[in-house]
């Protein structure tokens, strides 16, 4: 029968479509924005996919990619428009629910929760991601129901070029902060899959130590805001993450525990099917519709069918069709760690791990054998989204999979099962007391091989130089059918492009006087650089986002903080980036070594010179000047039209606002930045973003950073 079967989908176009799909979504913004790199890049891979299409003969799929690569091209846009909210301006009167998603701060102060069901000056809303400073823990309760007053910031969808993943998992496309004490509660409400998780988390902790209760509901629903940071980070560097998030594994082990449990009860055909595919509607919506999930189940839905048709099942269309469903019902998803981790560690398996198997039975059994294929091909597939999250791999990684995954899928289905059996009977409950002893066991393990010094610290790799390395897997494999002599010659090309981008990325780049600014959770940065090369930083951020960018910038170090909007500033950001210099006004309280100026006190550090500018012994910003360029900042508060006219005279050739753009009149010859949009400013971040401006020969080439 397995020989008469005739594949689904013999071109497999379902999976070259959906690549092209998600090389139209992932790189459209920077085609629409101009940016050669890219442009040249899809141009290179689309060329080299028509001569392939060409020299097969396949015209039907040459058309077909080229229809989906534009549609492509716009879809990302439709995303985009999707997801994006509007601009409020000034204190907004705002209704919502919290959510069962809350995550407490380590020091008890605060609680970052998704407020959802939200109106918005009385009209309906997306979700905000919203900060609540609280005494504690019992000042809200999961479900309530919150009246406020603050302001609402929208999210960018990309910061630095970094796509803004958890705002788009949760779909808070707003920010804003609140104290406990400045709310009301109007009601509480919870929805059915909210109480479901609450009352097993319950379950959970009331038979489990809290670390291991957190890792199973991490384990159950891929939700590990619980999960204590060192127990996290020690499932990181071992390289066993990904259990913690819902995904194959678990849907394989799902489908498993359903087929054991319909050979037992003799259902079989289109019914077996039904069951299953409602089964894992359900337990996805449970876990939040993530896409790592949905994927998995379209597979397995897939597999099921073509069991049910008795026609062959072709993983690499499969996956094709998975990636184009999710891709179309949320375009955004392509620019997505955790979704493009899912998909590229699956295309690792699928084309790398029959070669390792084939070598590994040499010396090792089958079943081992395969099991160290696939475990190494998969973690070849994620390598490059590993290094961009975590910057460490571990080699020891793959045989810390072959121990705990085994042990995983012991624990799982009696998690699973046990969470509908301990809810109905609470006396079953040393199931999850068992359960949380495999999973100590496992913490353990996962802390002994975090230790280890087969850690190798990672920098991201280049998205073009990733391409490559797929595309070259993907020749060798067996399912680019074709001569040897062609494989090579084809293998051979993509090695010598992969050495041209990689010695472009090695030229160092020109430096040029600049200035970019910025904001990193509401608070504004300002980073100067002059034709020297030296650069000096205003009110440092964290450091990711610091670092980000500085590169963005082209700036490789900073000797120099200026504090000005903050009493104090990131300590440990500022030793991380080697800062030598903290400079403050005496009207701020920071630290003993920093180096304290007077108002209106002249300063000069690395070709910069400095003035904290007063009135009436009052802060009212910090003045910079390097390379005939003078730069105001003003302090983020109210100020009078008096002070405003006073450093208004000195002639600023930029005046940096943040949101005060009410003051903008003042400065009407001058290039003004703003946080809000104002007909004055010659750019906002509220519009744009991150801003970038190249003061070469005082030309003031604005830019957006992200």
């Amino acid at each position: 029968m397995a020989e008469k079967s005739k594949k689904i989908f013999n071109a497999r176009p379902l999976f070259y479509g959906f690549l092209a799909l998600l090389l139209a979504i992932s790189t459209s913004r920077y085609v629409f924005a101009g940016d050669v790199k890219y442009i040249i890049f899809d141009c290179v891979i689309f060329l080299a996919f028509a001569v392939f299409c060409i020299w097969a003969k396949n015209f039907k799929t040459l058309i077909a990619i080229i229809c989906v690569l534009a549609f492509g091209f716009g879809w990302f846009f439709v995303g985009q428009a999707n997801f994006l909210g509007k601009v409020y301006e000034g204190t907004c009167q705002v209704v919502g629910r919290i959510s069962d998603n809350v995550n407490f701060s380590s020091y008890g102060n605060s609680a970052d929760v998704v407020l959802k069901d939200v109106y918005i000056n009385g009209k309906k809303e997306k979700n905000i991601a919203l900060k609540i400073y609280i005494d504690s823990t019992d000042d809200f309760e999961i479900g309530d129901i919150i009246a406020f007053e603050a302001e609402v910031d929208r999210v960018s969808l990309f910061t630095l070029g970094d796509f803004n993943s958890f705002y788009f998992r949760d779909d808070t496309p707003y920010t804003s902060s609140v104290s406990a004490d400045d709310f009301f509660v109007q009601g509480n409400s919870l929805n059915f899959d909210e109480r479901f998780r609450l009352q097993v988390k319950d379950l959970l902790y009331q038979n489990m130590d809290e670390d291991s209760g957190a890792v199973a509901f991490a384990l159950l629903f891929g939700d590990r805001i619980e999960v204590d940071d060192d127990i996290y980070d020690a499932y990181k560097t071992s390289g066993i993450v990904h259990v913690l998030t819902v995904s194959g594994l678990h849907v394989s082990f799902l489908f498993g525990l359903l087929g054991f449990f319909m050979k037992k009860l003799k259902v079989r055909g289109i019914y077996n099917f039904l069951i299953c595919a409602v089964c894992l509607i359900f337990y996805t919506w449970l876990c939040g519709f993530v896409s790592t999930m949905v994927r998995s189940g379209i597979m397995g839905l897939v597999l099921l069918g073509a069991k049910l048709s008795g026609k062959c099942y072709d993983n690499l269309n499969s996956l094709g069709l998975a990636g184009i469903l999710i891709l179309l019902f949320s375009p955004l998803s392509a620019l997505d760690l955790s979704f493009l981790m899912s998909f590229f560690c699956m295309i690792g398996i699928f084309v790398i791990s029959p070669y390792l198997s084939k070598l590994f039975r040499k010396a090792l059994p089958k079943a081992v054998a395969d099991s160290i294929a696939v475990s190494i091909s998969a973690e070849i597939g994620i390598l490059p989204f590993v290094a961009s999250i975590y910057a460490g791999v571990n080699f020891l990684s793959f045989f810390v999979n072959l121990i705990v995954i085994p042990i995983f899928s012991i624990i799982y289905p009696i998690l699973f099962v046990g969470m509908f059996l301990v809810m109905l009977m609470p006396f079953l409950g040393f199931v999850f007391t068992v359960c949380g002893w495999g999973l100590n066991f496992v913490a353990q393990i996962a802390s002994f091989f975090a230790d280890a010094t087969f850690v190798l610290n990672a920098e991201p790799l280049d998205i073009f130089l990733v391409t490559l390395m797929f595309v070259l897997f993907f020749l060798c494999s067996r399912f680019f059918m074709t001569s040897k002599k062609t494989k090579t010659v084809c293998c051979c090309c993509i090695l010598v492009l992969g050495g041209v981008l990689g010695c472009v990325n090695l030229i160092p780049q020109d430096v040029s006087a600049c200035v970019s600014y910025g904001y990193n959770y509401s608070a504004p940065i300002v980073m100067l650089t002059n034709d020297s090369g030296k650069s000096v930083i205003v009110d440092i951020g964290y450091y990711s986002y610091t670092k980000n960018m500085m590169r963005a910038s082209k700036i490789d170090a900073c000797d120099t903080i200026f504090v000005l909007q903050r009493s104090n500033v990131s300590v440990d950001t500022a030793r991380e980036i080697g800062v030598e210099n903290i400079i403050r006004c005496d009207a701020g309280q920071g630290l003993d070594e920093d180096v304290v100026v007077n108002f209106d006190q002249i300063g000069l550090v690395d070709g910069f010179s400095f003035v904290y500018r007063s009135y009436n012994d009052r802060l009212i910003g910090l003045e910079i000047g390097f390379d005939d360029i003078n730069v105001f900042i003003l302090r983020d508060l109210n100020q009078t039209d008096e002070a405003l006219d006073f450093v208004a005279n000195e002639n600023y050739d930029i005046v940096i606002l943040g949101k005060h753009d009410e003051y903008a009149d003042h400065f009407s010859g001058s290039q003004i930045l703003t946080f809000y949009e104002n007909p004055l400013a010659e750019t906002s971040f509220a519009n744009n973003g991150n801003i970038y401006c190249n003061l070469g020969d005082k030309k003031f080439d604005w830019r957006c950073l992200d």
